[in-house]
């Protein structure tokens, strides 16, 4: 029998996950006119699903903002040479719902932040309804790194949400697409309505160098969570990183995302491309058991 969770994570999610493919594929064989050249472009996704009240997503925008203008995120920012950084902000909900809420802008110094700070805070809610689908936000994310006017030293996906995926294709899949371009998925994990969920994002969202997971307990903590998350991928300054936590950080190159089960050669719509590329096996996919509460 096929649970609610297989009929939504199942095929549709599969066009998705090739016409991601072939964004990926070509964003690495042809690099856009004047890019501006930064040390990272950034995508801050935030969960806007069902669960996520008024007042909590609220809390979401605040914390962003507030950590743009926190002094150690500054000089992180300030020692991003040449340019500093680019910087977007999406939105995302169920399978088909996501926005990208503002569109990319530099970063580079204490002003640039505060006007990223403002444009953050300011912006309105587009998303009130819907699932929650990781792996349909990823798939979203990677497309907007194509022809955004930056080429990045690297590039980040940075998830934050208070649940698991529970629509959409699975975020295994997407993440590994992700690690594969060279794209980092990082996450932000919101526990106060699953204790545990920290552990289901390093077990199934992040992948990629250096990827990992900052936890905020409740809403009202995202604000300091998501300081401590933009100071470790911006890079600290040297004044705000211990030796011991450089040589930690600079072990951690390897990617988690699994290997594929499966590759094949397929042409994509329109039969302009045709390339390997990473097919899941939507009907042989993982059970899908939420982990278990901590507080049971």
């Amino acid at each position: 029998m096929t649970s609610d969770h297989d009929r939504n994570h199942g095929a549709p999610g599969i066009t998705r996950i090739l016409l991601t493919c072939a964004v990926v594929f070509m964003c690495q064989t042809v690099t856009a006119a004047r890019a501006l050249d930064v040390s990272l472009e950034l995508i801050l996704a935030v969960d806007c699903s069902s669960s996520v009240e008024p007042g909590e997503f609220a809390l979401q925008k605040q914390g962003i903002a507030d950590a743009f203008r926190h002094p150690t995120v500054v000089k992180a920012i300030s020692a991003a040479a040449p340019n500093g950084i680019a910087i977007t902000l999406v939105q995302w909900s169920g399978a088909s719902a996501h926005s990208q809420t503002l569109g990319w802008m530099r970063v580079s110094d204490r002003e640039s932040a505060e006007r990223a700070a403002r444009a953050i805070e300011t912006a309105p809610r587009f998303l009130r309804w819907g699932a929650t689908a990781i792996g349909e936000a990823i798939a979203y994310s990677l497309t907007l790194f194509e022809d955004n006017g930056f080429e990045g030293l690297r590039k980040v996906i940075d998830i934050s949400g208070d649940g698991a995926s529970n629509q959409g294709t699975f975020p295994i899949y997407t993440r590994e697409v992700a690690a594969k371009a060279g794209v980092t998925v990082n996450g932000l994990a919101i526990l106060n309505d699953d204790p545990s969920l920290d552990i289901y994002y390093r077990q199934q969202v992040i992948a990629g160098a250096r990827a990992f997971v900052e936890q905020a307990a409740r809403f009202e903590d995202f604000a300091v969570a998501m300081r401590r998350k933009l100071i470790r991928e911006i890079g600290s300054p040297p004044s705000a990183r211990s030796p011991v936590e450089t040589g930690r950080q600079l072990a951690k190159t390897t990617s988690t995302a699994p290997s594929a089960p499966k590759s094949a050669t397929t042409v994509l719509p329109g039969g302009a491309l045709k390339m390997p590329i990473v097919l899941p096996v939507v009907t042989q996919s993982p059970d899908f058991r939420p982990l278990p509460r901590l507080d049971r």
